[in-house]
């Protein structure tokens, strides 16, 4: 019953409601779109002036990397200070300031402003053992430099670039009798910077060259030591070899070891702190390469340069390393004496003055360290005003190291315009020469003469003889020569010759109280040899030559000094008829006969005058250049 009233019911409802309770009948509700075009466009608008701001005014990172990951290295310290000296701080603040300021230039109609300062920062005779003769005017008694000749007494080596040529020592017969060419063609690319050393015995030349190794991306430079057995000059073959990454500065033998001054130059902007090649010195003993310990690496108080001096001590006998050491920021001035390594760190002291303009005066630091024990020592470092010009500039005597410097300085005044760079404009430059006294035993200056020389000159050339010492300066293409009496420290004189024409790029002792410049005269494209004697009052110049349009090596190994005989001989380029094409290549032999330099030798010798040599035996004079070789009577 109940069941049947149910079903009455629902029959009783209306049609019309049944065909609107169907689903395809119900209306639903109208939903809203969440993203219409316009929207979109608002929200990407937004998000572009976000993106905008943050890349305009986001302010660019002052501070270097954090490191802190390499901190269980052995190098983390060295690493720190390498992350630091290479981080370039940003220009600009930000990219809005960035952008404005390349508006502005742009736009600008200025014209040039005032510019950069220029540069602030260019006879020991060996006991004869197994017949070996030193040839090499080296500037340390018993410390041996490297050159392109060597000589025993049956032989002459010579180091014509990549060909070792030995000659025999027979007056007009003289030949080659032997020959090696230390690469072929198809091998790395090697560097015209070629010296040699000539064991005690006779037996062993050890080369010492630079080469370019190609990569896929560039070229690593290399510095390499050959060791060749030369005791059959018709046969010479090679012993062994070595490299260290770099390029090659200076080197000396003492007591049959190699002391090797390399420069590794390390990309400041491509540093990888898990690549160790990429900014540390590499070693390759045969074995395959590896980095120079921690432990060796000595940084200077300034860093400024992306530069290591490496110095290295090794076997002459077997290439095999001793000990190293290596300086980070240190430059390519070094002087070796008999227990001492000197390097030079050149840098700019800048200090701002009341009247708000900045004044820079060049510095160097000089670092000592001694090389006769197992391994380096570090003695102590010294600081001095001006720059060095080269290892003739610095002489240690008696415990005192004493050292010549040009010292420059550059006033200056700021100029900037709104946020672009800031400019300084010259104001004031001078420059002068001093003179340093260091005592090793603690590195302080115990006596100086500054500015002795005539105002904006500079030291072109320096000579010291123990308790002397001789200087040359000059502005242009004048000079006096200076004579110091160092005898006494606490009372130092010296004394000039006054103005001469021309100035000497080297200064040479060759006995007997005499001083001998070579230099040019003049004018920029002369050569001039010039004498000098020390009198009552003063240096006097005695007597000079000189050859107009003659250009020559200001390399110093390049001359052949034999004080014994009173002999000089050097390579020039003559061009007397103004025609680059007519240029002669000759070898000069002058001779001081007390009186006068009198020309011995005039004649044809190839070659670039840098790489000649010659060498006096016996009467004849012999003269070596490229792939060429001559040989004169001079003295009966």
């Amino acid at each position: 019953m109940k069941k049947k009233n149910w079903y009455r019911d629902f029959s009783l409802v209306d049609d019309k409601y049944i065909d609107e309770a169907h689903p395809d009948n119900v209306i639903k509700p109208k939903r809203h779109k969440i993203f219409t075009s316009k929207s979109i466009a608002i929200a990407c608008a937004c998000f572009l002036i976000v993106f905008c701001s943050l890349w305009l005014f986001l302010p660019y990172s002052t501070t270097p990397p954090d490191v802190s990951k390499y901190s269980d290295s052995e190098y983390y310290e060295l690493i720190q200070k390498v992350n630091a000296l290479t981080f370039v701080r940003p220009k600009y603040k930000n990219n809005a300031e960035k952008l404005w300021a390349g508006i502005k230039s742009i736009s600008s109609t200025k014209g040039e402003l005032a510019g950069g300062d220029g540069a602030l920062s260019e006879n020991m005779t060996q006991n004869s053992v197994n017949s070996y003769e030193e040839i090499t005017d080296n500037q340390v008694e018993g410390i041996i430099e490297a050159d392109r000749i060597k000589r025993s007494d049956k032989y002459i080596f010579y180091l014509d670039n990549e060909v070792l040529r030995v000659y025999s020592i027979d007056k007009e017969n003289t030949s080659e009798v032997g020959s090696y060419a230390i690469y072929e063609e198809g091998e790395n690319h090697y560097l015209h910077q070629w010296e040699f050393y000539l064991s005690s015995d006779c037996k062993t030349v050890t080369v010492i060259t630079q080469y370019l190794e190609k990569t896929d991306n560039n070229s690593i430079r290399y510095v390499k030591l050959i060791s060749l057995d030369v005791s059959d000059p018709a046969n010479i073959t090679k012993n062994d070899e070595f490299s260290i990454t770099g390029g090659y500065l200076s080197s000396r033998v003492t007591n049959g070891t190699i002391l090797l001054l390399t420069e590794f130059v390390f990309d400041g902007k491509n540093v990888d702190f898990d690549d160790e090649t990429t900014f540390l010195p590499q070693i390759d003993e045969g074995y395959g390469s590896h980095s120079i310990p921690a432990s060796g690496i000595v940084s200077s108080a300034v860093l400024d340069s992306n530069r290591y001096v490496v110095v290295m001590k090794l076997d002459e006998n077997t290439l095999s390393i001793k000990s190293s050491a290596a300086y980070l920021s240190y430059t390519l001035n070094v002087y070796v004496s008999e227990n001492h390594v000197f390097l030079t760190h050149d840098f700019i002291d800048e200090k701002k003055n009341d009247d708000g303009t900045y004044t820079r005066n060049s510095m160097t630091e000089i670092s000592c360290l001694s090389y006769g024990g197992d391994v380096f020592e570090t003695k102590g470092t010294v600081t001095v005003r001006g720059y060095i010009k080269d290892q003739w500039s610095m002489d240690e005597y008696e415990g005192v190291l004493r050292v010549f410097t040009t010292t420059e300085s550059t006033t200056r005044k700021e100029q900037s315009y709104g946020n672009e760079t800031i400019l300084h404009e010259i104001i004031a430059r001078q420059s002068n020469a001093s003179l340093y006294c260091i005592d090793l035993s603690n590195f302080e200056i115990v006596a100086s003469v500054i500015d002795f020389a005539p105002p904006n000159e500079q030291v072109r050339s320096v000579r010291f003889d123990k308790e002397a010492a001789y200087v040359c300066t000059s502005i242009e293409l004048s000079d006096p020569v200076f004579f110091f009496d160092l005898s006494d420290l606490n009372n130092i004189t010296y004394k000039d010759t006054g103005t001469i024409e021309g100035f000497s790029t080297s200064l040479i002792n060759i006995g007997n109280g005499y001083l001998l410049g070579i230099g040019r005269g003049d004018s920029w494209n002369s050569f001039k040899a010039e004498v000098y004697e020390e009198t009552e009052n003063g240096v006097r110049a005695l007597c000079q030559y000189e050859l107009k349009e003659t250009y020559y090596s200001t390399d110093y190994k390049s001359y052949y000094i034999d004080r014994q005989n009173q002999l000089i001989g050097i390579g020039v380029l003559m061009d007397s008829s103004y025609n680059k094409y007519n240029i002669e290549s000759r070898y000069i032999l002058l001779h001081f006969d007390g009186y006068e330099l009198v020309e011995l030798v005039n004649v044809p010798l190839a070659g670039d005058s840098a790489n000649k040599r010659g060498v006096y035996i016996d009467g004849y004079m012999y003269m070596f250049g490229n792939n060429d070789f001559r040989v004169k009577k001079v003295f009966n």
